[in-house]
Parts: structure tokens; C-alpha cells; sequence
């Protein structure tokens, strides 16, 4: 079931696993990493922050956002953390900084992003997954969900 910043966070009776789609978006692409983990995962929990008119939020829609994002990461059982090879990602680099060191998170960074080194260090000295390409981690979080 799928969860945005629109919804109240589910309290999870079912026991169902969750997934937080963190990372990069690129809103003129047709192709969407968010709707392929949605597609492949969608029995479970799965909070999407992607809200196309972020830039337009108000400060209390704004603040309900972030705040929205932040308790889904911290509920959430898996962080699927997909930074794209030519974004910038500053929110993304925050997100990984807050939790490298949670045993959920799972990263994908190709070489071509522009932090690549800091990011597979990082990964590195916390023992978080990280992989190059979204196929690679789909097939963890498989085998982990």
C-alpha cells in the first residue's frame, strides 16, 4: 500500500514490512525508479515523499512535509536510498548522514555522481549496503523483505 505526505502514517497491524523511497527524482524523465519499486513491492508499506509541487509549499506545508518524511523514515523497516548520476541531491546527502548507521538503509550511487567517493566511504566505515545500480539493490531488499 502506498503512503505520501497526503496520508496519516500507517500503525502497522499487519505486520507488513515498509519502505521509504528516499533519494533523487527528476521530474522531466518519463521513467520513474519510485514507480518501479512501487510496481515490484506494492504488497507492502511503501511511503513516496515525491510531492511535484514542493517548491510551491507553503512554510506550514512545508513543515508538515518534512516532518511527514521524517517519521516514515523512522518507521519505515528498509531506506531505499537512490541517488541518480546526475542530480545533486543536498536533501539525499542529509538523509544518508541521518541514517548510515540504522541497519536499514540501502543505498544505490552510481560512479558518475558527483559525490560518489564520499558516499561509498561513508557506506564503507558504517557496513551499509551500497550498490551501483537499482537492480543490485532491488535484489537485497528482496531478499530482506
Amino acid at each position: 500500500m502506498l503512503f505520501t505526505s497526503k496520508n496519516t502514517l500507517p500503525i502497522n497491524k499487519d505486520n507488513l514490512r515498509s519502505i521509504f523511497l528516499a533519494g533523487s527524482m527528476d521530474h522531466r524523465q518519463e521513467y520513474s525508479w519510485r514507480d518501479e519499486i512501487i510496481g515490484e513491492f506494492g504488497s507492502h508499506h511503501i511511503f513516496d515523499p515525491t510531492h511535484t509541487q514542493h517548491d510551491d509549499l507553503s512554510n506550514a506545508e512545508l513543515k508538515h512535509h518534512i516532518m511527514w518524511e521524517l517519521e516514515a523514515m523512522q518507521q519505515s523497516d528498509f531506506i531505499l536510498l537512490n541517488f541518480l548520476k546526475d542530480s545533486k541531491s543536498p536533501i539525499s546527502l542529509v538523509e544518508l548522514g541521518l541514517y548510515v548507521q540504522s541497519g536499514k538503509l540501502i543505498v544505490v550511487c552510481p560512479q558518475e555522481f558527483y559525490k560518489h567517493n564520499y558516499v561509498h566511504i561513508l557506506c564503507e566505515k558504517y557496513s551499509t549496503p551500497i550498490f551501483n545500480t537499482l537492480k543490485e539493490a532491488k535484489t537485497l531488499l528482496k531478499n530482506s523483505i
